[in-house]
């Protein structure tokens, strides 16, 4: 039941990433994305990489996805005709995709016939310092482990620099120019109002 479930989202992120680079309004191919994203987090929870699953969904689709969308709305990009100029880009295809392949086989081939686990004691040992301490835990609770014991300086680094661009972007938006008409509270609460009214 479960290699049909991978089977399905497999052929099913295919499918997606076909209509992606096939159809004609890019805001439909933004949608087909979308999709394509959502069978590839679904592949990594069956694949029990539940960290990198979440990461596609926020970043990819959350943010990434949706931007493609406002930026095509934004510029109103015109719907391309792809069947007057869509022969010429299959000679590059064809060729990009047989070097895909061969990566592919190459990769393969090289873990094919070898075994993992050899008779080195230390190898063994250190399998088993893996099923151990990682196989047995979850993606987060090892990621959580690592970024906050051996990498925690580089965290609250990064956390500095995040909190100062955010600090920088506000003040890039909040700059008083004398040009902009701004609402002075204090100035309009001091008013006197029978000057104005008189005036």
């Amino acid at each position: 039941m479960l290699d049909l479930i991978f089977f399905a989202f497999s052929v099913g992120a295919i499918f997606t990433a076909f209509l992606v680079i096939s159809k004609n309004n890019p805001v439909h191919s933004v949608f087909f994305l979308v999709l394509t994203f959502g069978n590839t987090s679904a592949l990594l929870l069956l694949l029990g990489v539940e960290f990198l699953a979440i990461i596609f969904w926020i970043v990819y689709v959350g943010a990434i996805a949706i931007l493609f969308i406002f930026v095509i709305k934004l510029i109103n990009i015109k719907v391309v005709e792809l069947l007057d100029n869509s022969t010429r880009y299959l000679p590059v295809g064809f060729i990009i995709g047989l070097i895909l392949l061969f990566e592919i086989y190459v990769y393969i081939d090289s873990y094919s016939g070898r075994g993992l686990i050899t008779e080195n004691s230390l190898e063994l040992n250190n399998l088993n310092f893996l099923y151990t301490n990682i196989f047995n835990s979850t993606n987060i609770e090892l990621l959580g482990l690592v970024l906050y014991t051996d990498y925690w300086l580089n965290l609250i680094i990064a956390s500095l620099i995040l909190l100062v661009a955010m600090v920088g972007a506000i003040l890039l938006t909040l700059s008083h120019e004398s040009q902009i008409k701004r609402q002075d509270i204090f100035t309009q609460i001091n008013k006197k109002y029978t000057l104005t009214l008189a005036a």
